[in-house]
């Protein structure tokens, strides 16, 4: 029988809980986004609505998302009713898709994250560091999956480019149980996993094999170019018979930064940790003397690929910081401006005022 430690509830979320202050409500965590409507468990698991006044409240990113934990009203004969938010422990987010200035939450509350990357025509270097920069930013520990072992080739250089990553690694076959025990040794009871990669990479295939049931639709996928149709169309909580959980994403191809360039320590620690022994402290890493950048680059203790990413990585967020910082200055600008029309406005109204006084009195 299921109960809410089954679902990951801890000491932490208890002590949010208490701070919430609301005994006529029951926790729950979310296990399903269906978009305006949600899967919870209570628990048992029901659908449950967001209220009315949390609509209107929370922005997008507030908005309850798959692995949040919830207050719920409960009522005879209507469905439970959302009524607030918990702090989040983690989110898993990327930039938005065409909105460079906002974020996405996938998922909230993740212990683990599963970074799933096919050993075939889809395999991305620059992808996995995008995802482990997300990851890093938030203290997620990430595990790669280098999946389709069965279908590789030189198996040893494709790890070989992953060598300066320092993120442990798993080679497997999902389709073939390949050291799916390896996966499973890193699912522990009261645990969430969430499985992240591209469409097509192999996940709900991994799903299935960890349920022991086909939970999880699968296709078939084109051999010449490992692209496949969608087959995760909503993000989706699973208990594992192991007593961790696993949390089912839809394919992200293009994954946009988020976050700010202090965040690349986390990632790249060999660079900030050369940059510190530079001859210069506001060194550029181009041309100047006594630069150790270049002289890790030059004997090898850093790799250049990966020099060439964190590069891309800092422009990338510099721009959004740039963009963010000029769109919270024409923010306060309009705010600044508006308070003074209304200042004009109310000594307009004050003065009005007190020529009417001055007819009456006459």
């Amino acid at each position: 029988m299921n109960t809410l430690d089954t679902f990951g509830w801890n000491n932490e979320h208890r002590q949010d809980w208490e701070a919430l202050e609301a005994p006529q409500f029951s926790p729950a965590r979310i296990i399903a986004d269906y978009g305006r409507q949600y899967k919870v468990a209570l628990p048992e698991e029901c659908i449950a609505q967001l209220s009315g006044a949390l609509t209107h409240k929370l922005t997008a990113n507030d908005m309850p998302k798959i692995g949040d934990w919830v207050a719920v009203e409960l009522a005879d004969n209507q469905p439970p009713i959302i009524q607030a938010v918990l702090p989040r422990s983690s989110e898993i987010v990327r930039g938005h898709v065409g909105r460079q200035l906002d974020k996405q939450v996938i998922a909230a509350n993740v212990d683990l994250a599963f970074i799933m990357q096919p050993l075939d025509h889809d395999f991305s270097p620059e992808r996995l560091e995008r995802y482990i920069f997300q990851l890093s930013s938030q203290n997620i520990r990430a595990v790669i999956l280098l999946n389709k072992a069965d279908k590789a080739r030189n198996i040893e250089e494709k790890k070989q480019q992953l060598k300066g990553l320092d993120t442990e690694l798993v080679v497997m076959s999902a389709l073939h149980d390949t050291d799916l025990s390896t996966v499973e040794s890193f699912i522990t009871p009261g645990k969430t996993i969430v499985i992240l990669g591209s469409s097509g990479a192999g996940k709900s295939t991994l799903i299935n094999k960890l349920i022991g049931q086909e939970r999880q639709a699968t296709q078939a996928i084109r051999e010449r170019d490992s692209k496949g149709r969608h087959t995760t169309v909503h993000r989706e909580l699973f208990v594992l018979p192991t007593g961790g959980m696993i949390i089912d994403t839809p394919g992200i191809r293009e994954l946009q930064l988020w976050g700010s360039v202090d965040d690349l320590e986390l990632s790249f620690p060999e660079i900030f940790e050369a940059a510190r022994h530079c001859h210069f402290r506001n060194c550029s890493h181009d041309s100047e003397a006594g630069c150790a950048i270049k002289a890790g680059l030059e004997n090898g203790t850093i790799d250049k690929k990966r020099y060439h990413v964190y590069c891309n990585f800092k422009q990338e967020l510099q721009k959004l910081e740039d963009r963010r910082g000029f769109i919270e200055k024409r923010r306060f600008e309009q705010t600044k401006e508006s308070a003074k029309r209304r200042q004009r406005r109310l000594l307009r109204n004050a003065e009005g005022r007190e020529r009417n006084d001055h007819r009456y009195e006459k």
